[in-house]
């Protein structure tokens, strides 16, 4: 089935994805904790420290203060964003219209699938109490309903060109009728309540790879910045690395919730099959007993 194949499209990119992610975090480690060592002090502490009596003034704190809420501000999602190159810009962008589309998408198909439920469940209750007028009115309200009319109109036609006498062989081409009547319309709903699951899936797979790319991007652009300065120190490569990171998380928000919808929906369709399975399998076994009793 499409749903079965695209989750384990998804679960493949998922399991390359992990691999990409360790690698990078692991070089990005690698690289911070070399530009760390690279600008540790060589010469000894001064008199100053060393000397364990010794306190800080007040005044001293004051005059660090404003240089460390500084440095705290620079490092906010709003700053990083907006110190950020135009490449890691673009990525982050379509990284935040990727998880609004998700979200968008999660509410729709909550109440899309409420509302299959809750008429499916009505006109099955419908069905079983032998409710025609009911069943008549709501059969194009639901996906159920929409098989019953579809059984219906094979069952008419059947009843227009039958004989005095039915056969057993008659009965058995008129059941496959209905079942692939029925088949044409369960193909329909289907497709109706899987669409959207494919940009799910697309979202789930690639938007950690796209953030990744901005990664890569920004690490590239601090490296250009070493390069520039002639200096490894964290001062210079932190913001770029910072920003970069940026566009990875940014990713993972966006992917994440994207495969978990995407799970809670299969599921969902699944059931939504399974309903439609017993259905029609109910429905055919009444016709037969049926048309097995006006012989």
């Amino acid at each position: 089935m499409e749903i079965n194949k695209l989750r384990s499209r998804a679960g493949s990119w998922q399991a390359r994805l992990r691999l990409m992610s360790l690698l990078t975090l692991l070089g990005l480690a690698g690289l911070t904790g070399g530009l760390a060592l690279a600008q540790a002090p060589a010469a000894p502490a001064s008199p100053a420290v060393q000397q364990s009596g010794d306190s800080i003034a007040p005044a001293d704190i004051a005059a660090v203060a404003p240089f460390a809420g500084t440095a705290v501000e620079r490092f906010g999602v709003r700053e990083m964003f907006v110190q950020a190159d135009l490449v890691v810009k673009s990525v982050m962008i379509f990284l935040v219209f990727c998880s609004l589309l998700t979200w968008a998408i999660l509410f729709e198909k909550l109440w899309a699938f409420s509302t299959a439920r809750r008429r499916n469940r009505a006109f099955i209750n419908a069905f079983r109490h032998g409710d025609t007028a009911q069943l008549t009115e709501q059969a194009s309200g639901s996906a159920v309903g929409r098989i019953w009319q579809a059984a219906q109109a094979e069952l008419k036609h059947f009843d227009h060109h039958r004989g005095s006498n039915v056969t057993a062989d008659q009965i058995n081409r008129l059941l496959q009728r209905m079942s692939l009547s029925a088949s044409v319309v369960q193909e329909g709903d289907l497709s109706r309540l899987g669409a959207m699951m494919g940009v799910l899936a697309t979202i789930g797979a690639t938007a950690p790879f796209i953030g990744l790319f901005g990664t890569v991007w920004g690490i590239l652009n601090s490296f250009a910045g070493i390069a520039t300065m002639k200096t490894a120190s964290l001062a210079v490569v932190a913001p770029g690395i910072a920003e970069a990171l940026l566009a990875t998380a940014l990713g993972l928000f966006a992917a994440i919730p994207a495969v978990m919808i995407f799970n809670k929906f299969a599921r969902d369709i699944n059931g939504f099959v399974g309903t439609l399975d017993n259905f029609c399998a109910e429905l055919l076994a009444t016709v037969s007993r049926q048309m097995d009793e006006a012989r």
